[in-house]
């Protein structure tokens, strides 16, 4: 798959921003690649063809997504907060079976 530089560069842009929440439009867009309105137009279209980017919603596709992070994309600033307080993992008193089966006093026993 043959994609140009500005097409490559829109990928990586829309999916940096995407991940921000940032709104995407088109004259936002346009500043971001300092690119003329025709120049982004083809650009939208030829990743329109090639399936990995929905021209109307200017969201990329689940193949646009693998196609820009191969290509080298980055998430925006604001996409590693929630990442980093999701990998903590909790202390292991914090983690408590759902019901005791046994009390603490007795014994562990067979159960059929």
């Amino acid at each position: 798959m043959q994609i140009n530089a500005l097409a490559r560069r829109l990928l990586q842009v829309v999916f940096a921003l995407s991940s921000n929440g940032a709104t995407l439009t088109r004259p936002r867009l346009e500043r971001r690649l300092d690119a003329s309105t025709p120049a982004l137009n083809e650009a939208i279209a030829e990743l329109g063809r090639l399936g990995l980017l929905d021209a109307q919603r200017l969201r990329l596709t689940f193949t646009g997504l693998a196609v820009a992070v191969a290509s080298g994309a980055r998430a925006g600033r604001g996409a590693s907060k929630p990442r980093a307080a999701a990998s903590k993992v909790p202390p292991a008193s914090a983690i408590c079976p759902p019901i005791a089966l046994f009390s603490q006093r007795e014994a562990p026993r067979a159960v059929a």
